[in-house]
């Protein structure tokens, strides 16, 4: 019996939230016809709803409004919002809906992930600026982030390097990249 009453909140909760996002799209729609015909209506609404919204959240009904963000965003998108957001709006519709996408692991193989719950070391690897890294643009990326391990010896070699209370001498003719840079830092 508790299970069944539990499942009738349960759905009861889904079509309330449902029908509050559906009510939140709506207003945003209506905010971006109305700073479209009104130059000044930014203003107009910030201001009469100073106290109850605010002011950094406009810019998310604006977005919303103009399908540049699913409305989900408003309330969070797990590990890697700021990844999620710069998705184009069908592709936020995917993982916000759970879908699972290929992340390229160590040895060439794939798993499936939910982006939403993946590390900020594997969301530089998934996400490109606009879309979801296919596998073979994964790869690349992680092949482009690697320093070639010849180089890496060959400027230890030739640097003559030190470090004295937490500050890094190095011979002043060399130049470093800034990936070589962090290369000699996790090597410490």
């Amino acid at each position: 019996m508790k299970k069944e009453i539990t499942r009738n909140y349960i759905e009861e909760f889904k079509k309330a939230l449902q029908s509050g996002l559906d009510n939140i799209v709506k207003a945003a729609e209506i905010y971006v016809e109305a700073i479209d015909s009104d130059y000044e209506a930014k203003d107009k609404f910030s201001s009469s709803f100073d106290g109850t919204i605010p002011a950094a959240a406009w810019a998310g009904f604006e977005a919303v409004g103009r399908k540049a963000m699913h409305p989900k965003l408003l309330f969070g998108g797990g590990n890697n919002r700021g990844y999620i957001k710069r998705l184009i709006y069908s592709d936020q519709e995917d993982v916000l809906s759970g879908k699972r996408v290929s992340l390229l692991i160590d040895g060439g193989d794939s798993i499936m992930v939910d982006p939403r719950e993946i590390t900020k070391e594997q969301a530089q690897q998934l996400f490109d600026r606009d879309h979801i890294r296919t596998l073979s643009e994964q790869k690349a990326y992680v092949e482009s982030q690697r320093l070639p391990q010849s180089s890496i010896e060959h400027t230890a070699e030739q640097l003559q390097v030190k470090v004295v209370n937490h500050k890094l001498y190095i011979k002043a003719d060399t130049v470093l990249t800034k990936r070589e840079v962090a290369r000699l830092l996790e090597s410490m």
